[in-house]
């Protein structure tokens, strides 16, 4: 009881002692506390921009395809799947069926398979990738669960569970269609029409599938545990499983890259947040610390141990945390309310119909608060071992600088440079400390600006479609939203050039391919496992080639014209006006060879008619007519000129309006176009100048949030730095107050005081050049490689700018701290202890 009593009593007087000490360094305090809000705000601002960033695109990506599973194999054995679940790298394991196709839609462009899918292919792969689901999955044999998406298209607006659906269909082993009578079990919100655009399913019961007894179309889905190479695990599967050399493993493309870039990207930043949130706590407090040396000394010989004097220290940054931590996560929760939906709307302003995921994990909160602990704590350590080993005796006179290297004399002249450098460098520890943090504040400005310099509106315009301006509308419009009278007022906007116009058929715009193996092969083998076409049975495959059709477009000559100044031998103008010539854009295979070869024939079938075409010697880009709102054929697009479309069809209409303007009155430009287009609001209007601004925005909120986080790291180092240098200015009272009672004027003094900061200046910039520029050339590399619209670039004049701030901070800082110190007379500083 009695040593029980002694320790409260030695505790409460310890914790009495810390608040006193703490309330006396005010302002070594305030600077610390800062920095532990700035560690803090940083670490929740980035992981809740990190992850929220990351938790987006991966729910898009699955939304996108549908399934969470990483890999479909075709045509499995009930032996292959038992293999298959045994294996330890199988996390999830599910089976799905195509068993028939539905028949007799108004909607000829929707295409809607019959399909089943067990239990844990639903619940483990598909469910997490769809959303409002009502209802439930069928179980009887006349109940089915369709998107929502789909019932709109077959006219249902307002679906009910238990309604009636008429839906004719015809199975795969049999060409007879049946109609029957469903019953709507559930439906849902579908993501994946975004990628598969009129290709969907409805769902059907195992009741159902049963009965019908299809012996083709079954896939087993399945998902790794280990999803870093996902390729390695299907070649690890196939080791331990035998499959036959028709049974095909579609990876499921969903793309990992930027996700693992930015958690290295994080980690980076991690780093950095320690780095600088250590360096100024440590320095802070190491300073301090020595400067408040022979107090220690003092409580160590009234009767306290080291382990007590270093309960004071670490006390002190208890006080502190407990003050700064809080701030911090408040700061970062308004950033991730407030700033965090903002800018993930502008990064995916093109697909906000596959949903955003803001990340407020109180994990995120609970690990910003221990990293922020935990850097401060591990900063205060030297310190504090410091303040607990000096003896009493040793405090009195002890000196963190090397006397032995202090003014030396050289060449008989004593200079005010060589003074001034010797003094920084008398604590090599606080120099190296307070550079350090100079330099990776200055290092991660400097990388940042220049990654997202590289990034402008312009590169990525530069890449951007082949017009500045186009107007369109969707294939599934009726009528001709575009008129003759729309392009007379189009062709009369003032600062137009190369105007270009682009048909199809009045009737429809696809038309019927003549299927030839010889031509297509390749091309159709490529398709295999991609939205969901299956060729796991030459009847399968038999059956695709048979509806074999493409969308037909007429296009200008001046298309012809300008890609002819890319190909060594330029398509035949005549032949090609004739309507001899047609010409598809790039399809290659993953070795970037052609899928469909020049000079080969494809036929066009109409109504009592075939027309051959010859494939010119050169293609469009891939992404040629972008965003044209068009819907893909089972065989690729035709590109033929007005005249032999007209050949084809006996009417045709504008599909799309493309031209070129000067750049210098885009604006009223596009209000005319949108005047225009205004007459029918099916029309879509697509510029480069829209596209630019959209990308300012994205670029903008980049920079905001990347040059703010590092514009605060930067900020540290400068505090290290005003902090060093009024603490070393302080500690140095009596030193100048001697050498000005020796002769040395105020003007020398702070001439050595500017140096010292010049030295501090000069030496980060030195660095940068070398280190900095050696750290952001390869990074830059690696940049280009995700963004490939990135140029290489160096804003030296944001850098100019920052150089000068940080500049005048080394200059006014040491001006100020030797006025403050000047206010006492000199007798004062001399006998200043």
């Amino acid at each position: 009881m009695k040593k029980n009593f002694y320790y409260k009593m030695n505790l409460r007087r310890i914790w009495g002692l810390s608040k006193k000490i703490f309330l006396s360094n005010l302002y070594r305090n305030v600077v610390v506390i800062i920095a532990v809000v700035l560690s803090t705000f940083m670490l929740t601002s980035v992981f809740s921009v990190g992850f929220s960033y990351i938790e987006t695109a991966q729910l898009q990506q699955i939304r996108a395809m549908g399934t969470t599973a990483h890999v479909a194999i075709n045509n499995p054995s009930d032996l292959q799947v038992s293999e298959i679940k045994k294996s330890d790298s199988i996390k999830d394991i599910g089976i799905s069926q195509h068993l028939g196709q539905i028949d007799g839609l108004e909607d000829e462009d929707l295409l809607l398979g019959l399909n089943w899918i067990d239990e844990n292919e639903w619940n483990l792969h598909r469910v997490p990738t769809i959303s409002d689901v009502v209802g439930n999955y069928p179980v009887t044999e006349n109940e089915v669960m369709i998107p929502t998406w789909i019932l709109e298209r077959l006219g249902i607006t307002n679906p009910q569970e238990g309604m009636s659906i008429s839906l004719s269909y015809h199975l795969d082993d049999d060409d007879s269609i049946k109609t029957q009578e469903f019953i709507l079990a559930g439906y849902y919100t579908d993501y994946s029409q975004v990628r598969t655009n009129d290709k969907g399913s409805i769902y059907v019961s195992e009741e159902f599938k049963n009965k019908a007894a299809i012996s083709t179309g079954k896939v087993v889905m399945v998902s790794f545990e280990d999803t870093g190479d996902i390729q390695k695990e299907c070649d690890r599967l196939k080791d331990k499983v035998k499959f036959s050399s028709t049974q095909s493993f579609e990876i499921v493309p969903v793309t990992q890259v930027n996700s693992q870039v930015l958690i290295i990207g994080i980690v980076f930043i991690l780093l950095f947040i320690f780095i600088s949130g250590y360096l100024l706590i440590h320095n802070v407090l190491y300073i301090s610390i020595v400067r408040d040396i022979r107090f220690f000394g003092q409580l160590r010989l009234i009767g306290f141990t080291k382990k007590e004097v270093r309960k004071i220290v670490y006390q002190q940054v208890l006080y502190i945390t407990v003050i700064g931590i809080p701030i911090g996560l408040i700061l970062g929760a308004a950033v991730s309310f407030g700033i965090v939906p903002y800018s993930l709307n502008v990064l995916y302003s093109g697909n906000e119909d596959l949903g955003l995921q803001i990340s407020f994990s109180p994990f995120v909160f609970i690990g910003a608060t221990i990293f922020s602990f935990v850097t401060a704590r591990i900063g205060c350590v030297k310190p504090a071992k410091i303040a607990a080993q000096v003896s009493p005796i040793a405090a009195m006179s002890y000196n963190d600088v090397d006397s032995k290297k202090l003014y030396k004399r050289r060449n008989k002249v004593f200079r005010l440079t060589r003074m001034a450098f010797q003094n920084i460098f008398r604590s090599k520890k606080s120099a190296i400390l307070v550079i350090s943090s100079l330099f990776l504040g200055l290092a991660l400005y400097w990388i940042a600006t220049s990654l997202l310099s590289s990034i402008s509106p312009e590169n990525f315009i530069q890449q951007w479609g082949e017009s500045d301006f186009a107007i369109t509308y969707s294939i599934h419009d009726d009528g001709s939203p575009i008129t003759a009278d729309m392009l007379e007022d189009i062709k009369n906007i003032s600062g137009i050039q190369n105007l270009r116009v682009t048909y199809v058929a009045k009737e429809r715009v696809t038309f019927d391919v003549q299927y030839d193996e010889e031509v297509f092969g390749a091309y159709v083998d490529s398709l295999e496992g991609k939205a969901g076409i299956d060729f796991s049975s030459s009847e399968k495959r038999e059956s695709y080639t048979e509806n074999f059709y493409s969308g037909v477009y007429g296009i200008d000559n001046s298309y012809i014209e300008e890609l002819n100044k890319t190909l060594e031998h330029p398509i035949d103008l005549e032949a090609f006006q004739d309507g001899k010539i047609v010409v598809l854009q790039t399809i290659t295979n993953e070795d970037g060879e052609n899928l469909i070869q020049p000079n080969q024939i494809i036929t066009i079938k109409t109504k009592g008619a075939e027309t051959e075409f010859e494939v010119a010697d050169g293609f469009f880009s891939a992404d040629f007519q972008g965003g044209r709102g068009n819907e893909k054929g089972t065989a690729p697009d035709l590109y033929i000129s007005k005249t032999a479309l007209e050949g084809l069809t006996s009417q045709i209409k504008i599909f799309r309006i493309a031209f070129d303007t000067d750049g210098k009155h885009d604006d009223e430009v596009l209000m005319q176009l949108q005047t225009i287009a205004s007459l029918n609001s099916d029309i879509q209007i697509i510029s480069r100048i829209e596209k630019a601004k959209e990308m300012e925005g994205y670029i903008l909120t980049t920079k905001v949030l990347t040059i703010g986080l590092s514009f605060i790291f930067l900020l540290v180092g400068i505090l290290n730095f005003v902090t060093t240098m009024i603490t070393s200015v302080n500690n140095r009272k009596q030193e100048f107050a001697i050498l000005e009672s020796i002769g040395m004027t105020h003007r020398q003094q702070l001439k050595i005081l500017l140096i010292e900061g010049f030295y501090y200046w000069i030496i980060s910039f030195i660095l940068l050049l070398i280190v900095g520029n050696g750290i952001y050339i390869p990074l830059y590399f690696w940049f280009k490689q995700i963004v490939s619209y990135a140029s290489f670039k160096m804003p030296y004049a944001s850098l100019l700018i920052v150089l000068i701030i940080i500049f005048m901070v080394c200059l006014v800082t040491p001006f100020f701290a030797y006025q403050s110190i000047l206010k006492d007379r000199l007798i004062e500083r001399i006998n200043k202890q």
